[in-house]
């Protein structure tokens, strides 16, 4: 009988070292591959999917994300002639520094010592490129077409009305400054240069200056 009950605790004491054996050793293989999950899903990305991530951060995005609107205001007064210019604009950016845009022109001018007056209206798209400086300071240069329909009314020296259209156009080159608000958002002051100017333009020097607002 002594054997028997020997022999029954024997064979417990052996399942039970078995079992926890098992159980301890399945424990550490699953852990073990825990780990090499881990360390799969924290490996460092190679060079080729940083590239192709920038890639589509540059190209991604909402419509809405990419379009800005702005455009600038220009006054003079005299006791001869009052001029208001319209500019607005909307613009793309197709990269983060690189924006091409479509602005509209409206131009009123009126002397009152002749009786003249001119309704302009226009379109002049552009392109740039912004240079990053620091703390949204940013340079670029810009190109731009400035063209518009010239539509003239006045009296001549017999007092008849004269009319007509005359379109006539710029090929401006130049750049500017801009101190940008957000991401889309700025203020600029550009300078271009008409590279078509000559001593028959409209405009009386080949050099533009504008603010410009964009959001």
């Amino acid at each position: 009988m002594k054997n028997l009950f020997g022999a029954i605790a024997l064979f417990f004491t052996l399942f039970f070292s078995i079992s926890v054996s098992a159980q301890t050793y399945n424990y550490v293989d699953d852990s073990d591959e825990k780990k090499e999950e881990n360390q799969k899903q924290l490996k460092e990305p190679t060079q080729e999917e940083v590239n192709a991530l920038k890639q589509q951060n540059e190209s991604g995005g909402s419509l809405k994300d990419k379009i800005f609107f702005g455009g600038g205001l220009g006054f003079g007064f005299s006791n001869i002639y009052t001029q208001v210019a319209v500019l607005p604009m909307v613009g793309y950016m197709v990269t983060d520094n690189f924006q091409v845009g479509l602005g509209f022109v409206y131009e009123y001018y009126e002397r009152k010592d002749i009786t003249y007056k001119e309704n302009n209206y226009g379109i002049r798209p552009f392109m740039r490129y912004m240079i990053p400086i620091r703390d949204g300071l940013r340079i670029f240069p810009q190109a731009e077409y400035y063209g518009f329909s010239n539509n003239y009314k006045y009296r001549n020296t017999r007092g008849e009305l004269e009319e007509g259209s005359v379109w006539r156009d710029q090929f401006l080159i130049g750049g500017g400054v801009s101190q940008g608000i957000g991401r889309k958002g700025g203020v600029n002051i550009i300078a271009l240069y008409d590279l078509s100017w000559d001593d028959d333009s409209y405009y009386n020097s080949p050099w533009v200056i504008r603010l410009e607002f964009a959001f």
